[in-house]
């Protein structure tokens, strides 16, 4: 009898194990495939997103000049964020200040490559992305 339960106790236990080392395993999982998924996708407040070139090339039929100068203008606004991310000796809100002014001076790049129809379409995008920005800030749900 005492066998029996001891074997008992043990499939629990082996149970338990297993169940727990792929409740473990499921996270890991998941982080090894996503960096593949969403390489270069981060924007520059952090934020999943995107290629930032592909949307403005498709909302604003950018021409293969163009998008080549938007996207060097968004890798350099990318590293830019990121040497400020790594840089320790700043403080949050000087952080924050800097990061507000690469943003600024990279759409200000962007918007001297634009026509004229091109600007009239991105200030729109500018403005509706603001406005979105505040809805989230005063608690509104995203709209999908």
């Amino acid at each position: 009898m005492t066998i029996t339960m001891f074997r008992k106790a043990g499939m629990r236990m082996a149970m338990v194990a297993l169940c727990t080392g792929a409740l473990c395993a499921l996270p890991v999982m998941a982080q090894d495939t996503a960096p593949a998924a969403s390489q270069g996708t981060e924007g520059t407040h952090g934020h999943q997103r995107g290629d930032a070139t592909a949307m403005l090339t498709q909302k604003l039929n950018l021409t293969t000049d163009q998008q080549a100068q938007v996207k060097s203008i968004n890798d350099d606004a990318r590293s830019q964020v990121m040497a400020l991310r790594n840089d320790t000796s700043m403080s949050n809100d000087d952080k924050r200040s800097k990061m507000m002014e690469i943003r600024k001076t990279s759409q200000d790049k962007i918007r001297a490559v634009l026509t004229d129809d091109q600007k009239t379409k991105y200030d729109e995008m500018q403005a509706e992305m603001r406005e979105r920005m505040k809805d989230r800030q005063q608690g509104a749900p995203a709209p999908q």
